[in-house]
């Protein structure tokens, strides 16, 4: 991490933030400089004779003011303005209104200015300037440049001394912007790769924390199945045995999600179809079916966030063991088709079955409550349809209500 170093002559600041003391750091160096520079050039420039000396001069006084107002004041965005506006008037004003003197330098010192708005003051300020300077130095070349020419004359050697120092003192400010940006950017730089490792350690930490809960979560849930099943062997009537196996079949499926979540690398996002596929998979099994059910799945989503898993999970698992209870006792083979597309900001979720339906599911039967309340908690809508040959249910989702 870099720090500023602060030279003894500097004044005591009263911010906190990197680069707001850098932008005082910075106006007050540049303050110094001027101080240190300008009467040297003034007194060159005005034993040369040239005119510059005296705006020269009214610049050395603004300095010598701004120095007192910066100690008094420990800000720095008066002092910001000060210089970034009586800077850019004060190079066009020589630019335009001294055609005779050698303009070399002029450009540079536009240069620093708007080096210095855009840094201590941003982007706004800074364009404003830079513009300003643009259409003066345009006007400059398109009309006062051939007079300037006209007026051109052999240097003597105190004008050449005064050239010297002015390119001298605007090169070593210019030198001085550079190096603090490199060292603002080099301090973001290094902050960012600080912050975000220490943002990475803290996702491992939570994605730790998270994997471990849902695996907790998983084996209570596991610890609840086995109770049931356990309480399941006293009943002897076929109707209570049937209500024990579907409780027993939501609790799997629900423990199913938190044992994909754990396995999961990402515990936002679960891939939905790897799921359903599992989900189908322990259902058969669950219900010992002689009947081959072949399960199509076409999803064009990838994946689902894990807060929408739990109700859609249940969902499906309301469905295919619908499916799996009463369409399939009397067939060799069976199919379920199950197709997720996205139309525009909608998730359409279709579910059919070409089962021989063996009894009529009631509208009012538990397992159709439950989904119509599961697809309200995801602000769904579902669609139920029985068809010639099977059932279907339409279902959708806004997709913001998935992830």
């Amino acid at each position: 991490m870099l720090n500023i170093k602060i030279p003894l002559f500097f004044i005591d600041s009263d911010y906190h933030n990197f680069y707001e003391k850098a932008r005082m750091k910075i106006t007050w160096r540049l303050n110094l400089i001027l101080l240190i520079f300008l009467p040297i050039l003034m007194l060159t420039l005005y034993q040369s004779g040239e005119s510059a000396a005296t705006p020269t001069l009214f610049g050395f006084l603004l300095c010598l003011f701004l120095f007192f107002w910066m100690k008094k004041t420990n800000t720095y965005k008066f002092s910001a303005i000060a210089h970034s506006l009586f800077g850019a008037f004060l190079c066009v004003f020589v630019l335009i209104f001294f055609p005779e003197s050698y303009h070399f330098v002029d450009i540079a010192w536009m240069l620093v200015i708007i080096l210095h708005t855009y840094f201590t003051l941003g982007r706004k300020w800074g364009a404003a300037v830079l513009i300003f300077s643009i259409v003066s130095t345009l006007y400059y070349l398109f009309f006062m440049l051939n007079i300037s020419l006209d007026l051109n004359r052999q240097l003597d050697k105190n004008q050449v001394i005064a050239l010297a120092i002015n390119f001298s003192i605007c090169m070593l400010v210019i030198a001085y912007y550079i190096r603090q940006f490199l060292k603002v950017n080099a301090f973001a730089e290094n902050k960012y790769i600080e912050l975000t490792s220490a943002l990475e350690d803290k996702n491992k930490e939570k994605t730790v924390l998270l994997k471990e809960i849902h695996h907790r979560v998983k084996n209570n849930l596991q610890v609840i199945t086995s109770l049931l099943r356990l309480q399941s062997k006293e009943i002897t009537e076929e109707k209570y045995l049937k209500l024990y196996e579907e409780s027993i079949n939501r609790v799997v499926a629900m423990a199913m999600i938190h044992d994909k979540i754990f396995k999961n690398p990402d515990v936002a996002k679960i891939d939905l179809e790897d799921y359903i596929q599992s989900l189908v998979k322990d259902l058969i099994r669950s219900y010992s079916l002689s009947t081959e059910v072949e399960v199509e799945i076409k999803s064009y989503i990838n994946e689902v966030g894990a807060k929408s898993l739990v109700p859609i999970a249940l969902i499906f698992n309301e469905l295919i063991t619908n499916s799996l209870k009463h369409a399939y006792r009397n067939m060799d083979k069976g199919k379920i088709c199950i197709n997720i597309s996205k139309v525009n900001d909608q998730i359409e979720l279709n579910y059919s079955d070409n089962g021989d339906w063996d009894e009529n599911t009631s509208p009012n039967s538990l397992g159709l409550d439950l989904i119509d309340s599961l697809t309200k908690q995801l602000n769904g809508t579902c669609d139920r349809k029985v068809l010639e040959k099977g059932t279907s249910f339409n279902f959708f989702f806004q997709e913001e209500d998935l992830n």
